[in-house]
């Protein structure tokens, strides 16, 4: 009988190699739950991959094993039971892929300017799709900030001269978000994340495909071999042209785009997904017990908690399974789970409990919807 919940290996880091403008925020915030990894704790984490079953950071389930005695891939459990955990619509449509991919993030310097195109850009490679993403933003630091799309007043012009230029600060709308704001990334959405972010970042990414990001900035930076800044290392590729090629300038600029993108989440409060973010969730933040019902019914939710404790508890059955979510942890309610209890804690006085669950619909079955 397969179980109702599913927890992840928490330490799926990226290298800092591949993310040079790694922060802080992502190891400091798991330390305050979890035991250090082997190694211990690395000293900079740009990206946690939480919830994926992308080859390059394939996700490891904690409590099952395979026959090695190894953590089972989330990817070998979905080839065999991907009606039972994604649901029988998504399973149909992905088969044994999870079109939601879950990741933390933490900058120490701002992100590259960047934007992703739709999954039938001209552009893109055999390999490659779209990356439609969202930010939960979890914790800030003083004075954390992102760049979304473009200051109010300049032509497309003056824009693209700018971004040709490298002179991308001259035009991005800067924002300073606060914890428990979720912003919408639509493909064509010019974006970095900036430092002092702690960032929870849901993304739909095609089976067997790499959700491509191009760049138009890497603020002049360069790197040497260990991912560090070095004036004598090498600048990071950019794709100006490809970029240019894939912005939507039909977006709003400062403000009003902060204003169709940007939502402030409250306890219990649930959000359905439109067409500029197909990432349904529902935050909570405050200890207690609870009922969470599916998001989408019929369909998995993935789960993360980052402040005190989360217990996921079955109501659907004779046995009353439960599964724990420490601070740093990710995972997954099955669809077959249905509705389900869950219990906030806090394992300190004075750490309110923080976690949330998202959910996933196709973006065409979004289409026409606003706000």
């Amino acid at each position: 009988m397969q179980p109702h919940f599913i927890k992840f290996d928490p330490y799926n880091f990226v290298p800092v190699t591949r993310t040079p403008w790694a922060g802080r925020l992502v190891a400091d915030t798991k330390a305050k739950g979890l035991e250090a990894p082997p190694g211990g704790w690395p000293e900079r984490v740009g990206e946690s991959w939480e919830v994926s079953t992308d080859a390059s950071f394939p996700s490891r389930i904690s409590q099952l094993k395979n026959p090695a005695g190894e953590p089972q891939l989330f990817t070998e459990l979905l080839h065999t039971s991907g009606f039972h955990f994604l649901g029988e619509a998504i399973a149909q449509q992905f088969g044994s892929h999870c079109p939601l991919l879950l990741k933390w993030l933490s900058a120490r310097d701002p992100l590259s300017v960047q934007v992703h195109p739709n999954h039938d850009h001209p552009l893109l490679k055999e390999n490659e799709c779209g990356k439609p993403e969202s930010w939960l933003v979890m914790d800030t630091d003083m004075g954390g900030h992102v760049f979304l799309g473009f200051k109010e007043g300049l032509s497309k012009e003056e824009i693209i001269t700018a971004l040709r230029n490298d002179r991308a600060r001259d035009v991005m709308h800067m924002v300073f978000p606060l914890a428990g704001d979720y912003i919408s990334i639509p493909t064509g959405c010019v974006h970095a994340t900036g430092p002092g972010v702690l960032i929870a970042e849901p993304q739909y990414v095609l089976p067997e495909k790499s959700g491509k990001t191009w760049r138009l900035s890497d603020w002049g930076r360069r790197y040497n071999e260990r991912g560090e800044e070095d004036a004598n290392g090498k600048p990071r590729e950019l794709h100006v042209e490809e970029a240019l090629s894939a912005i939507d300038w039909q977006l709003p600029r400062g403000k009003e785009l902060e204003n169709l993108l940007i939502i402030s989440m409250n306890h219990k409060d649930i959000f359905t997904g439109n067409k500029n973010n197909p990432f349904p969730i529902q935050y909570f933040a405050s200890a207690g017990i609870y009922t969470y019902k599916p998001l989408v019914p019929g369909q998995f939710s993935l789960v993360t908690c980052w402040k005190g404790q989360l217990q996921l508890v079955s109501k659907n059955g004779h046995t009353r399974e439960h599964l724990v979510l420490n601070t740093g942890e990710s995972g997954l309610v099955s669809a077959a789970a249905g509705e389900i209890e869950i219990v906030l804690a806090e394992p300190q006085p004075f750490i309110r409990p923080e976690a949330a669950f998202f959910a996933f619909v196709p973006p065409q079955s979004l289409a026409g919807q606003g706000d």
